[in-house]
């Protein structure tokens, strides 16, 4: 039987299969015909079909399977390497935790780590090292950002920059270790400032504030990013003057410092972030030039001044390396007989376009921008030099004198640089004084002082310029290596008008006297004026009554042409007053 439970015959050796039998007739049909019909009916294709699918998905499924358990085991192979070459904590691969939990986990730490690397590395790009807030490049970048949302918004934005007075000082007088801890406690400061008044931003990555930068030395800055009112700004200025005022106690020293503080406002002020620093720069630098330990607030009248600062200090330059600078020479005459005690040596500009500018206005300008040492350095040199011509040419008892800036004080060796001039000149020491403002000798370091007192020995003489207009000490008097005091212009101009000026000359005369110091009345400009100090006992007068300041031609003229027999005797000459 081919056909299980089916009955067959067989007819001329081919098989039959009986379909249906009856008392009367049998229906077969040819075997081999109805398995053929069987096999290619269409329910039995689509059965053979989905049944051959279906082995086939069982036989994939299980290579999937396979090749699934296999990738799992590798990647949690590749990453747990990955994770112990990073140094990372993780949980390791135990037997009885499924693949795929061990790769989440996995995962999970090296997601963790890639975040806190990516947050390290913006604060190691972006944070200031020694006090850890905002550097300049990150915050001139976060003010680019915040300047565009304000713009967008119509938004009114300030920003506030703060300068130490007197950190220069500190460092002076401490060191620098001292210094970056005073650093360190104004940056605490300044973010307990920013807490106060609700300030903080803080960076979605790093995680630093925003709001608060340290642009280098001792320069800090403050953005006030929704000015609601100018008031607001203004709270914040007088909050930041009062902690930087506060006492900063490092050890057992007790430091005082204040800061100047310059506002600028956007979009008022300026419209980029450089400019906006800028402009507060510039206010800033009024704050000091006004008083120091206040705030300013831009205005276009300061920025007409720092044009002309940029201006006059590029001019400078050129005219220094062109030696377009000339010396004038003011007598400074003895009451009794007018003869000669010293020549002041006084620099002066011929600019091509302005004509003459004062001294007054580009001193300072060379003495900030350290461009004193240079011109320094030729007005020594110059006054040496034709001092030591007139010196040879009789005058012997007549010194130059020459003003020395308080910026040569701190960066030069004042004693090697004024033996090297008089080596190069062939200058006696005896012959040359120093004239050094009152407000500079009382800062002095030791170092400095004792390199006065150096040249003192060698016969240099020192003077105090300008007495009377600082925070004068009768113990400067005796502690500091001087010999000349000269009285400032105040004490003359006013003597006529308050008798207590009278007095304070007259005082003054008197102390110089026991002291063995040699006193100088400047500003003297009028023949009754002469005659007042000569009658309070001062000795030396300096003032337009005596001389305006001359070229080095005029004073070979009037003094060693008309005086060649007074000088042969005295050492000096005669300024006759007209």
């Amino acid at each position: 039987m081919i056909l299980y439970g089916q009955k067959t015959f067989l007819v001329d050796d081919s098989q039959f299969v009986v379909i249906q039998a009856t008392p009367v007739a049998i229906n077969a049909i040819e075997a081999n015909k109805l398995i053929k019909l069987t096999l290619l009916s269409p329910v039995n294709i689509i059965v053979f079909l989905l049944l051959a699918l279906a082995i086939s998905l069982v036989v994939t499924r299980k290579k999937q399977s396979s090749s699934e358990k296999y990738l799992l085991k590798e990647l949690n192979k590749q990453t747990t390497e990955l994770l112990e070459n990073l140094n990372v904590v993780h949980v390791p691969s135990e037997p009885t935790v499924k693949p795929i939990i061990q790769l989440k986990k996995n995962v999970q730490a090296l997601s963790s780590h890639i975040t806190t690397y990516t947050r390290e590395s913006e604060v190691s790009i972006h944070q200031d090292k020694l006090t850890l807030l905002l550097d300049r490049h990150a915050y001139i970048e976060y003010l680019a950002e915040q300047l565009q949302i304000a713009e967008n918004n119509k938004l009114r934005c300030s920003l506030l920059f703060i300068d130490l007075d007197g950190f220069k000082q500190v460092n002076d007088s401490f060191g620098h270790s001292f210094g970056d801890e005073v650093l360190i406690q104004v940056a605490a400061r300044l973010s307990s400032v920013l807490r106060h008044h609700k300030l903080i931003n803080l960076s979605p990555k790093s995680q630093l504030e925003q709001n608060l930068a340290r642009l280098g030395g001792d320069e800090f800055s403050i953005f006030i990013s929704q000015q609601l009112d100018q008031q607001k700004t203004v709270e914040v200025a007088q909050n930041v003057l009062r902690e930087i005022e506060r006492d900063f106690v490092l050890g057992n020293k007790l430091i005082k410092i204040s800061a100047s503080i310059g506002i600028a406002v956007y979009p008022d002020s300026a419209a980029t972030p450089q400019s906006l620093l800028q402009m507060a720069d510039v206010a800033m630098y009024r704050a000091k030039t006004d008083g120091r330990g206040i705030f300013k607030v831009y205005s276009p009248e300061m920025g007409k001044k720092i044009r002309r600062y940029h201006y006059l200090l590029e001019e400078m330059r050129l005219a220094i390396a062109s030696e377009s600078f000339h010396l004038s020479f003011q007598p400074i005459v003895h009451v009794e007989d007018c003869a000669i005690d010293y020549f002041e040596a006084l620099i002066r500009w011929d600019h091509p376009a302005e004509g003459s500018i004062a001294p007054d206005e580009f001193i300072p300008i060379a003495e900030e921008s350290n461009l004193i040492l240079d011109l320094g350095d030729w007005i020594m040199l110059e006054s040496c030099r034709q001092m030591s011509a007139w010196h040879n040419a009789g005058l012997k008892k007549v010194k130059i004198s020459v003003n020395i800036s308080g910026v040569q004080l701190k960066h030069l060796d004042i004693y090697k640089f004024i033996t090297e001039k008089l080596a190069k000149t062939g200058l006696p020491a005896t012959a040359l004084m120093l004239e050094i403002t009152e407000s500079t000798l009382i800062k002095a370091s030791n170092k400095i002082i004792h390199s006065l007192e150096r040249l003192r020995e060698e016969g240099v003489t020192i003077a105090i310029d300008d007495f009377g207009t600082g925070f004068s000490s009768l113990s400067t008097l005796a502690e500091l290596p001087i010999d000349v005091i000269k009285l400032d212009r105040m004490f003359v101009s006013q003597a006529d008008q308050n008798p207590k000026y009278n007095q304070i000359l007259h005082t003054l005369s008197e102390l110089g006297q026991k002291l063995g110091l040699k006193i100088v009345a400047e500003g003297v400009e009028d023949h009754s004026q002469f005659e007042l100090v000569k009658s309070l006992g001062i000795r030396s007068v300096q003032g337009y009554l005596v001389s305006h300041p001359e070229s080095s031609v005029y004073v070979g003229h009037k003094v060693l042409q008309d005086n060649l027999n007074f000088m042969s005797v005295t050492g000096t000459g005669v300024w006759n007053i007209q």
